[in-house]
């Protein structure tokens, strides 16, 4: 051990001493190192050209190129003309590369400044210039607070104040944010975006606008709060966009029935593959869709809480809508055409790309009203399926179902099922539920009820079909339209409605008539008609009926005086084939083996006629016409030709021969015969021409 000790020493004295003898040597002078000019008197190190290289778990983050280095006491350092490289950790392979007139590294350069013509450049393409720019080690982000730009293939945007985080790859114009994208190489997708911040995230895949957001692009300008873009995986275009807040969409040169503008609270919009045409919006608030009209004419308005869109190829062109919670449609009125407006609580319509949407179903709580000059018309129903011309130029047709109520002026019509074509004015009624077993159709003149109406809006006139047909014609009113006042037949009570049930029902409205064919039967009171066919005039008051195969029967009530002189109603059944009666001339005609029974009698002709007073209840006087034959207070009466009057109570029969027979069998022939009823006296006259005969017929006891 000693050992060991002795010869450490020894080695210790042997260098030491060697250590002194060169230090008692005369030293050679040195050349010194060149003199760096100050430019700094505070900065305790000044260098030039140079580089720094900062490492971080064996992997290099950046390099620092410099023209001039100053370090202060503090440790903090000025770089003069600096170059900052800084390669990207991972797969991206990027590089970037910062240049700035000067810059200054904080204690253990964990903050940078820079500042004068500060460009941040990309290797993937990104640049972005400012004149002050900071950057922190602990968030790992560059902010600049002044005026800043930057470019990236065709986008390039300017605004103020600018953060760029590395750690995402996401970029932020923090104030008055100007972005313009340039046209692609087909020279389309170009757009100019104001609003007041923005963002570009690079490895999310999206771009981002807030507050007050418009973009503007050749046919079209874009407008929401704010706005978020999603791009497609080469970051060339725009897949998706969400609009937030007071969204809106307007399209500057639409085709006809075209998108002119989308308006709602928030909107979803997703355009084609190759991101140039808008192929689905939803929008959700105040949901507001224009559809172009033709030139100079204003377009279709759709709104709802909620509506989803889908658009043709060409991108402004809609081939789906669906509308929830509410929706309204409206046409506005124009010169050949009223104003239209569908409301339901949903929409659901589709169309082709050449032609736009053609079919619309509307559902629940349906409500149609259809305006103009001249044209006041409302529907209500539980559905509508509308037919729609190219361009949703107009309605071609529309189908109301479920609990169906059309209103046009003073016509009603409620059916299950009503079918409406706008350019005939048409309207079909149909189908049965509990409650409501058939079609029912009302106007200030006629109520009908039958399995199938049909309406011409214009008179109107109603056609109707079913068994049977009823319709009830109203005591006439005064038209508020003519000015005139409808006419009951004097034969009808004036102040009582009239029922008709038949097979069917043609009434014009504008004609004031109506025809029912089919086991027609009409009633008032007492007052009956039974016929193949009845036509009521009531502008004129006439009606007429004719028997088919069978006899018009007709049953009315008039008042005559009895023996007593009092008054007292009864009854008169009258047939024939053909029956008519003229209000002009209170005249009831019964022709083609004519038959009445009555107080005047019961008499058989060709034709009979009654004539009643004006007040139309009581008979003024009767004639018949070939082939007489008269029954009353059991005398047969044959006769060519018979007149009978009331006033007197006076029968004049003419014949070749008249041939009057009484209960006794005794006959009496002459030329004419005049019966007074009231005398119950008989006077034959047979003048020169024929000889008035008696011919006895037997005892009568």
């Amino acid at each position: 051990m000693r050992k060991y000790a002795r010869l450490l020493i020894a080695i210790f004295v042997v260098v030491f001493g060697g250590f002194v003898a060169r230090q008692l040597k005369v030293r050679e002078v040195e050349a010194p190192p060149p003199t760096v000019p100050r430019t700094d008197p505070g900065a305790i190190i000044e260098s030039t050209k140079g580089q720094v290289l900062r490492w971080s778990s064996s992997r290099e983050d950046f390099t620092v190129y410099f023209n001039r280095q100053l370090t202060y006491e503090d440790g903090s350092t000025k770089l003069i003309g600096l170059r900052i490289v800084a390669p990207e950790r991972g797969s991206g392979g990027r590089t970037f590369e910062v240049t700035a007139r000067e810059g200054q590294v904080g204690q253990k350069e964990s903050n940078f400044t820079v500042d004068g013509n500060v460009v941040l450049t990309a290797s993937d393409g990104l640049q972005a210039r400012t004149d002050h720019a900071t950057y922190a080690e602990s968030d790992g982000v560059v902010r600049t607070p002044g005026p800043a730009s930057f470019t990236r293939g065709r986008v390039s945007g300017t605004g103020t104040g600018m953060t760029y985080d590395k750690g995402r790859d996401l970029l932020w114009l923090n104030a008055d944010s100007h972005v313009r994208i340039g046209a692609d190489k087909n020279g389309a997708g170009s757009a100019d975006v104001t609003s007041g911040t923005s963002a570009f995230a690079r490895r999310d895949k999206f771009v981002k606008f807030e507050q007050s957001v418009r973009v503007e692009q050749p046919d079209r300008v874009i407008e929401s709060d704010d706005a978020v873009g999603y791009l497609s995986p080469d970051q060339d275009h725009i897949q998706a966009v969400e609009l937030r807040g007071h969204s809106r969409i307007t399209v500057a040169k639409p085709a006809v029935g075209a998108l002119q503008s989308l308006t709602g609270r928030d909107m979803n919009l997703k355009y084609t593959a190759d991101g140039q045409a808008l192929e689905h919006a939803t929008i959700v608030g105040q949901a507001e869709i224009r559809l172009a009209g033709e030139a100079g004419k204003e377009g279709r308005l759709i709104t709802a809480p909620t509506v989803d869109i889908t658009l043709a190829p060409d991108g402004s062109t809609p081939v789906a809508l669906t509308a929830r919670d509410g929706v309204v449609l409206t046409f506005p009125p124009e010169a050949d055409a009223p104003g239209r407006r569908i409301q339901a609580n949903t929409l659901d319509a589709k169309g082709e790309a050449d032609k736009g949407l053609t079919r619309a179903l509307f559902s629940g709580n349906v409500e149609y009203h259809e305006q103009g000059a001249g044209v006041d018309r409302r529907a209500n129903s539980g559905s509508l399926d509308v037919g729609l011309k190219p361009g949703l130029s107009t309605i071609e047709d529309a189908q109301f179902k479920q609990k169906v109520r059309f209103v046009d002026g003073d016509m009603t019509a409620v059916a299950v099922t009503g079918v409406y074509d706008l350019d005939k004015g048409t309207l079909a009624l149909s189908g049965s539920d509990p409650g409501l077993e058939v079609p029912h159709v009302v106007n200030d003149r006629v109520a009908v009820d039958g399995v199938a109406i049909d309406v011409t809006l214009s008179g109107p006139r109603v056609k109707a079909t079913g068994k049977p047909v009823k319709s009830v014609l109203q005591p006439p009113k005064k038209d508020e339209k003519t000015g005139e006042t409808g006419k009951m037949p004097s034969m009808l009570k004036q102040d009582q409605p009239v029922t008709v049930l038949a097979n069917a029902l043609d009434y014009d409205g504008e004609a004031s008539k109506s025809i029912y064919t089919g086991e027609a039967r009409l009633f008032q009171g007492d007052t009956s008609i039974k016929a193949a066919e009845i036509m009521l005039d009531d502008k004129n008051g006439d009606l007429s009926a004719s028997g088919g195969d069978a006899a018009v029967t007709t049953t009315t009530m008039l008042e005559a005086a009895n023996k007593d002189g009092k008054k007292e109603r009864s009854r008169s059944i009258g047939t024939g084939k053909d029956f008519k009666y003229e209000d002009a001339t209170r005249r009831l005609t019964y022709t083609g083996d004519a038959h009445m029974t009555g107080p005047q009698g019961d008499m058989d002709a060709t034709k009979i006629e009654l004539y009643l007073k004006p007040s139309g209840d009581e008979l003024e006087r009767a004639e018949a016409y070939e082939k007489l034959k008269l029954r009353e207070q059991s005398r047969i009466t044959i006769g060519a030709r018979l007149t009978y009057t009331t006033a007197d109570e006076k029968y004049l029969i003419t014949g070749l021969p008249v041939e009057i027979a009484d209960q006794c069998g005794r006959k009496t022939t002459g030329k004419t015969l005049t019966f007074t009823k009231a005398t119950d006296t008989i006077v034959v006259d047979g003048s020169d021409q024929i000889r008035t005969q008696t011919k006895g017929g037997g005892k009568c006891q």
